[in-house]
């Protein structure tokens, strides 16, 4: 494993990322292969057919008018969610003294990002392009750079709040899974106890950075390296927001907000397909568990993953595993459709652009580091006078 590792590493960066992205390519159509071919109930007389039949038969039983209604719904539910993690983006950034127009810039950029993170594994889209323009116009990387890894560890924060306050319905959701069975109080209380323990580590670090770092002084040598150096730099991170506790819990709230909101598109979508008398509570638990399991699967934007896990935690919930993987299907359509505009921000957006106002410690920038640059200069004498 260690030889493997070593060659690996030894590999240009272009390499590996053209080989990672393929496996992952792979995995994703491997992984919808295997949903779709999977065999369900067809009902009686009908026996066992593939679950994209069960899906293509359900599909024509959709009333139209119920189907654009609740997926309207659902991608305005999914905006909402997008201006509140856009929000805390704001705020972590102001927190290191940089502040931005919020619309031109923070959400133009967050939209851009997530046009771009549609083709791309997990959140890295939008991560690196928002990363990549809050340090540009303002030149303080590092402070781009702590902004941004503070925000990880809420956003995570945030999803496992989301789940701690529908963890009661989760239990029921879990005891109906065949292969939990009686397992479902064990199960419950493992998730209980990693989203708590990870939630509170995060809050005290917001709320008590210097309780943090006495902590770690005290188990850091005996945590194993990989943990340490994730524990170390989140240390960091809060440290250059002390005395900040409003801004920073304000943060964590918005990014609450972002993932409860991204789990209530799945309710809606299950509306609009025609799914009757679903419950709420254990539809949002399902879906932010789902949401869990794709930030972390290998696949590209966690397609395949979505609705498999979907499928196999609400499927009673929503009438069977075709309305599960529809409902799931559809809540990805949804989202991006309410986000994949930003694509006309990435490609009018002109080398000369730049937000009307871009304050570091209360001062406007000149962006000399960028108007000085080669490439600045020959994109500009290649633009046309208007």
């Amino acid at each position: 494993m260690a030889s493997i590792r070593f060659v690996w590493r030894g590999l240009p960066t272009r390499v590996r990322n053209a080989t990672g992205n393929t496996v992952k390519a792979v995995i994703t159509v491997g992984a919808f292969y295997m949903l779709l071919t999977h065999p369900v109930d067809g009902g009686e007389g009908v026996g066992k057919i593939p679950i994209y039949h069960a899906i293509l038969d359900y599909v024509g039983t959709v009333d139209a008018r119920t189907f654009f209604v609740w997926s309207l719904v659902a991608m305005a539910v999914k905006f909402c969610g997008v201006i509140s993690s856009a929000w805390a983006w704001s705020l972590l950034l102001r927190g290191q003294g940089l502040l931005y127009p919020f619309w031109q810039q923070i959400m133009t950029a967050f939209l851009i990002g997530r046009f771009i993170g549609t083709f791309l594994p997990s959140t890295i889209g939008l991560d690196a392009y928002t990363l990549y323009e809050s340090g540009r116009y303002s030149n303080q990387w590092h402070r781009a750079v702590t902004a941004k890894a503070l925000e990880k560890f809420i956003g995570i924060a945030g999803l496992f709040m989301g789940i701690l306050l529908t963890l009661p319905a989760g239990y029921v959701v879990l005891s109906q899974i065949e292969a939990v069975g009686k397992r479902a109080p064990l199960l419950t209380g493992v998730i209980g106890a990693l989203c708590g323990a990870i939630t509170f580590f995060v809050v005290i670090g917001l709320v008590k950075p210097g309780i943090l770092r006495w902590g770690m002084g005290l188990v850091g040598a005996v945590m194993p390296g990989t943990l340490q150096r994730h524990v170390t730099r989140f240390t960091e991170a809060v440290t250059a927001y002390e005395g900040q506790v409003g801004l920073l819990l304000t943060a964590l709230f918005a990014k609450f907000i972002t993932h409860f909101t991204t789990a209530l598109v799945y309710f809606f979508t299950a509306l609009a397909i025609g799914v009757v008398g679903i419950q709420f509570l254990p539809i949002v638990f399902g879906s932010l568990i789902q949401i869990l399991g794709t930030l972390f699967s290998p696949t590209i934007a966690g397609e395949g993953a979505r609705e498999a896990v979907q499928a196999l935690l609400l499927s009673n919930y929503l009438g069977g595993e075709a309305q599960a993987v529809l409902s799931a299907a559809l809540g990805f359509i949804a989202a991006e459709a309410a986000t994949m505009w930003g694509g006309a921000f990435l490609w009018t957006r002109k080398p000369g652009w730049r937000p009307t106002f871009m304050l570091v410690d209360g001062k406007q920038v000149d962006y000399s580091w960028i108007d000085d640059s080669e490439d600045y200069r020959e994109a500009m004498a290649a633009t046309p006078v208007q």
